[in-house]
């Protein structure tokens, strides 16, 4: 064997060249496997509407020019123009390489593209564009956007209602976590904004005391909804007996107990409410009705007459009436001298008595003549002041106390009394 020498320039070009071969190795081992020449991508997405703060799938499939997948382990790279992707490269495997879309917390439509190598989608070596992915408002479809109030008017002294909107997307599904920006022309809103909530719901509160549009605005779709003043109903009663009496019924007129203009609600009920602890209610009123009651007892009563249409707004009239007692009046005649026990009279004595009932006071209901014991001398109904004559024999000597007596239907007395002398 022959040993073989080297000078000292070809010690330094062995050098030399492993230095170079070592750090080319190092090289090949740190880059990527990315797909060959004439490799095609596409991409696809699980969802392409996406609530703000959202996420979905996106699938990369790397095919080789001859039709079968890539080498697994071929490193794809991803692009979204809004959000972010998480891992922002992935490998393949069996050709397709998968991330995770992850949507910002503002609206907007984001452009999400994949590379590997020179196959790139939106280039000439793709059979597909990049995926599109319409995250909060932007999701928002032709008529995406309802609004509400509740109630949807307010009585004409103000009052405040319930605005909501509903937002979906152009297959009518509900956005969660949607900013819907609400508007009026009149009074005040509680917030201006809000966020929908996992039914696509966002509300506020609208105070106002005038016809008032609200608007729901989310991204470029907006929808109105007009909130009406309604009128009060009018109501009035009115007294039409001039002088009411006990136990005499009382007419009583209530006009008009419906709405006054186009914007005030049918009625529901009209209560009348006499003072005197009793009242009674009417359904179904729209014009012009009459009422009458009879009161028991002297005194003085409000009457109030209350009007609630079917959103509950009321109108209110009320009217003072003074019930008076009509007195009855009673007279009698008994004999002026003396009543004999003996011939002529043997006892006799002859009577008349009459009633009247007081002005525009009840019917007289009877009328009695007793002594003052307690014997009944007459009992019946005088028909007026015409009277009633009748006779009572007297049997011992003596001064007898008479007393008439007239009951009206009210039960109102009315008594007169005189002194016969029996001798």
């Amino acid at each position: 064997v022959r040993a073989i020498s080297l000078n000292d320039s070809a010690r330094s070009f062995m050098v030399a060249f492993a230095v170079i071969a070592a750090v080319v190795a190092a090289s090949c081992d740190k880059v990527p496997l990315t797909s060959p020449t004439d490799s095609t991508i596409s991409l696809s997405i699980d969802k392409s509407i996406l609530p703000v703060n959202g996420q979905a799938t996106v699938t990369a499939i790397v095919i080789e020019s001859a039709g079968t997948a890539v080498q697994n382990g071929t490193v794809v790279s991803f692009s979204p123009t809004l959000g972010r992707v998480e891992p922002v490269e992935a490998t393949t495997v069996n050709g397709k390489a998968v991330v995770t879309y992850l949507a910002p917390s503002i609206s907007g439509t984001a452009t999400i593209n994949a590379f590997s190598g020179k196959a790139a989608t939106g280039s000439g070596n793709s059979n597909s564009d990049g995926v599109q992915v319409q995250v909060g408002s932007a999701a928002v479809g032709t008529g995406g956007v309802s609004i509400n109030a509740a109630p949807s008017t307010v009585p004409q002294n103000g009052g405040t209602v319930t605005v909501t909107a509903r937002v979906v997307d152009s297959a009518n599904n509900p956005l969660p976590s949607v900013a819907v920006l609400f508007s009026t022309d009149q009074g005040t809103l509680a917030s201006t904004t809000a966020t929908t909530d996992t039914n696509g719901i966002a509300s506020t509160q609208l105070t106002t005391n005038r016809v008032t549009k609200v608007t729901a605005t989310v991204g470029a779709a907006s929808k109105e909804f007009t909130v009406n003043v309604v009128t009060a109903p009018t109501v009035t009663i009115k007294v039409n007996t001039q002088n009411a009496v006990v136990g005499v019924p009382v007419s009583f007129t209530i006009e008009p107990p419906f709405p006054s203009v186009t914007t005030a609600n049918p009625i529901q009920t009209l209560v009348v409410n006499y003072g005197d602890g009793t009242s009674e209610t009417r359904t179904g009123v729209t014009g012009k009705i009459g009422l009458v009651h009879t009161y028991n007892r002297a005194d003085g009563y409000t009457v109030t007459a209350t009007a609630t249409d079917i959103n509950g707004v009321q109108g209110v009239s009320s009217e003072a009436v003074v019930v008076t007692r009509a007195q009855p009046t009673v007279t009698m005649t008994v004999p002026t001298t003396a009543v004999l026990l003996a011939a002529p009279a043997y006892g006799v004595a002859s009577f008349s008595v009459s009633a009247s009932p007081g002005m525009n006071g009840p019917s007289i209901q009877s009328v009695t003549v007793k002594l003052a014991d307690g014997t009944t001398l007459y009992s019946g109904i005088s028909a007026g002041t015409g009277g009633s004559s009748f006779t009572y024999k007297f049997t011992a000597a003596g001064q007898y106390l008479v007393q008439a007596t007239a009951t009206d239907a009210a039960g109102t007395t009315a008594t007169a009394s005189s002194f016969v002398t029996v001798q």
